[in-house]
């Protein structure tokens, strides 16, 4: 855990809507893959569980590992190509075990990896509380980053009834943005029926 939140520390963001993130592959007290999140450099932003992956030669010898992330595993709702989420890549690889530092404060993965792993019977434990709370203050930026994306609906409002038999089944929507989209993120991300802010271009 505390190399995993080593490799974490060593990554350069190049802007704080990305996360420091660490990950450690291992089986017993031998390490088999390390990664982090991107070095800085333009065109390597690949996630922190990929890169450790990769590292791995033997990747038969993945069912009997442990991996240790400090960031909750990222989830199909949040990547382009959903098949390569860091949940489903664990899932493909057959981990053993996963151990979080902190849940991914990204409205769209928080809690969905971890059950994603859970549903598919992965073991999942937390770092401890010391741990964890080094990893939210080096991604103090991250977080607060997070925090300022979200809307409020003004319309309709709480318990109006919506007639939409007759548009269809839809109904325009108003909201008040925390943080108004700009050419950096958007408003709104969708699946499923769910929604939630998310950084990033809409174009």
């Amino acid at each position: 855990m505390e190399e995993a939140i080593r490799w974490a520390d060593a990554c350069k963001p190049k802007n704080p809507l990305i996360p420091k993130v660490g990950a450690i592959i291992a089986i017993g007290g031998e390490v088999i893959g390390r990664g982090r999140r991107g070095t800085g450099e333009e065109g390597d932003d690949d996630h922190a569980e990929r890169c450790a992956l990769h590292q791995v030669g033997d990747k038969e010898r993945l069912s009997q590992a442990t991996l240790y992330t400090t960031l909750e595993p990222c989830t199909p709702e949040v990547r382009t190509e959903s098949h390569e989420c860091c949940t489903e890549l664990s899932l493909q690889h057959k981990i053993k075990k996963v151990f979080i530092g902190i849940l991914d404060p990204n409205q769209g993965v928080t809690g969905k990896g971890l059950w994603k792993l859970q549903d598919n019977n992965v073991e999942v434990e937390l770092f401890p509380h010391s741990l964890a709370q080094k990893i939210r203050s080096s991604n103090a930026d991250f977080i607060r980053c997070q925090q300022t994306l979200g809307a409020r609906i003004v319309s309709p409002k709480n318990g109006e009834v919506l007639k939409t038999t007759t548009t269809g089944g839809r109904h325009a929507i108003r909201v008040s943005c925390l943080n108004a989209p700009t050419a950096n993120n958007y408003l709104f991300t969708s699946s499923n029926g769910l929604y939630w802010p998310q950084p990033g271009r809409s174009d």
